[in-house]
């Protein structure tokens, strides 16, 4: 891809304009988006502190206290900063780099969203070569980060909504959700270890007899619990970030425009109403909430 057609440059004109005069508007919005990233903050803290514990309760029936040290120390994720370039995102993904002088309009959003997020580095943007796919990513946290746009998602969308979605993605980096979910993996990981060393354990030391049926069971369902956990930890990052792009954008209609957007994309029609998806427990195997929750969320700070 050369440059995108002259349609989606002329869709991001004056948006930094825009963005300026929106971030004035919805000021009791913006008070009630804080109020949801405190709760969402605290939901984060409970589920990472749940399955700490229940790494915990796990490395105690393989092995006392020392057993509850060894599976903490195992479960902390490794520490590593992410190496972001030209060729590594290509490889991984299929996606170049943009420069500012190819599209000085959405660089122009990306600064004033960034500006107010307080970040003190640009992420990189990168497009992929995907002029029928509608899709954004975000990689790394505030001291390095990239952001993927697909060709379609920079096509199809008007400039609000490319800069609520562009205000998502920062609030992911912002937010540093991508050390956030590595920790809840890596928490899943040490837990699925040691609940089947734990299985083993109570196996060998009950040979020809019958273990605990409490500790069995309870070491069966770990790893389902921690998946349930780590999901929810997911949907409420995004949750957050959706909370946090109306704090820098100040645009509700926007994003809830661009979320419009993606669910017809996506799957061929709007978004079902909220009520429709409370009741369903599928959605507790989702790792992004529906799309009718996340408009709900929205509008009830509109309320």
């Amino acid at each position: 891809m050369n440059a995108l057609d002259s349609a989606s440059q002329a869709s991001m004109s004056q948006a930094t304009q825009t963005l300026t005069a929106e971030h004035s508007q919805d000021r009791s919005c913006l008070r009630r988006s804080v109020h949801q990233q405190s709760a969402n903050h605290q939901s984060s803290a409970l589920v990472i502190a749940g399955m700490t514990l229940l790494l915990a309760v796990c490395g105690w029936i393989v092995g006392g206290t020392e057993g509850v040290h060894g599976a903490l120390t195992g479960g902390a994720p490794r520490a590593s900063a992410p190496a972001f370039s030209r060729e590594s995102m290509y490889w991984w993904f299929g996606a170049r780099l943009l420069r500012p002088a190819e599209l000085p309009e959405l660089f122009n959003i990306l600064a004033e969203v960034c500006g107010r997020a307080g970040l003190s580095r640009l992420p990189d943007l990168y497009c992929l070569a995907a002029p029928r796919v509608m899709n954004a990513y975000a990689l790394g946290g505030p001291e390095g980060a990239a952001i993927i746009l697909t060709e379609g998602l920079l096509r199809g969308m008007a400039r609000g909504e490319i800069a609520g979605i562009l205000a998502h993605e920062i609030a992911h980096i912002r937010n540093n959700d991508t050390w956030t979910m590595s920790w809840a993996a890596a928490l899943h990981r040490a837990i699925e270890w040691t609940s089947l060393t734990g299985l083993v354990s109570l196996h060998a030391q009950h040979s020809g007899k019958a273990a605990n049926p409490t500790l069995v069971a309870l070491l069966r369902a770990a790893p389902s619990i921690a998946e349930l956990l780590r999901l929810a930890l997911s949907r409420t990052r995004e949750l957050d970030a959706d909370a946090t792009a109306l704090e820098l954008t100040g645009n509700l209609q926007a994003l809830i425009a661009a979320l419009d957007k993606l669910e017809r994309h996506h799957v061929g029609f709007p978004a079902l109403p909220v009520a429709a998806c409370e009741g369903d427990p599928v959605r507790l195997l989702r790792s992004h909430p529906a799309t009718s929750e996340r408009v709900g969320a929205l509008l009830s700070f509109a309320r």
